[in-house]
């Protein structure tokens, strides 16, 4: 009987450490998610101060049924939101959650400010010509943002028919082994560099390119090895 019970105690302080482990584990995780984001209020805290707009992307809420989404806000206000189709997120080192200003927007065939000169009366009588400015069409959908701290965002269109899906295959195996040999590079390097690929409609992707302006900062928000999805 006494063997019996010395066994039944032992078993029974196993399951109790097991399950202080297991509560120890969820107490860790929801420490670490409370401190990811105080971290991110302090981030938009400083940025809504300085009146300016600026992105938060939270990678946190990817999953089948709720998408991630690019938020541009002003003041804490969301002014506009972006749908994002496919993401692919590739890194060195985690990035910090602070605001990281965007240096450089890229694109094959950036648009280009149209001259408008002032009319002449030599040229005619009162012959006033249609004014030509930028629209939202004239904006590129494919084009990469290069941000601080080593971070580059490369933004795509949903492709649309036969042909254009198939250059967007190559063009996809292209940059995807360029964007590997770089992540590479970087990481025998020790260099702080991390790449998001992102793939959003065409309106949209011409509307965030639109809206976003070099100075601008962004704030990304990690989804932890621990999280599920």
């Amino acid at each position: 009987f006494n063997i019996l019970l010395l066994l039944f105690l032992i078993l029974f302080s196993f399951g109790a450490y097991s399950q202080a482990i297991a509560g120890g584990d969820s107490i860790g995780q929801k420490i670490r998610d409370l401190k990811d984001e105080n971290s991110l209020l302090e981030a938009e805290l400083r940025l809504a101060s300085q009146g300016e707009s600026y992105i938060i992307l939270d990678l946190r809420t990817e999953s089948d049924s709720v998408p991630v989404r690019i938020n541009l806000k002003n003041r804490g206000i969301v002014l506009r939101e972006f749908d994002v189709e496919k993401i692919r997120y590739r890194r060195t080192k985690g990035l910090a959650i602070e605001p990281i200003p965007l240096v450089k927007k890229m694109a094959f065939f950036p648009p280009k400010r149209k001259e408008i000169r002032p009319h002449k009366p030599e040229d005619g009588a009162d012959t006033i010509s249609e004014l030509d400015f930028l629209e939202l069409k004239d904006m590129p959908s494919n084009y990469t943002l290069s941000f601080g701290k080593g971070l580059l965002i490369s933004i795509t269109d949903q492709p649309k028919g036969l042909i254009s899906r198939f250059i967007h295959l190559i063009s996809s195996i292209l940059i995807h082994i360029r964007y590997s040999l770089t992540i590479v590079w970087n990481h025998l390097w020790k260099n702080e560099f991390a790449i998001i690929e992102i793939m959003m409609g065409k309106e949209d992707a011409q509307s965030l390119y639109w809206s976003l302006e070099e100075g601008m900062s962004i704030v990304i928000m990690e989804r932890h090895p621990y999280d599920t999805v």
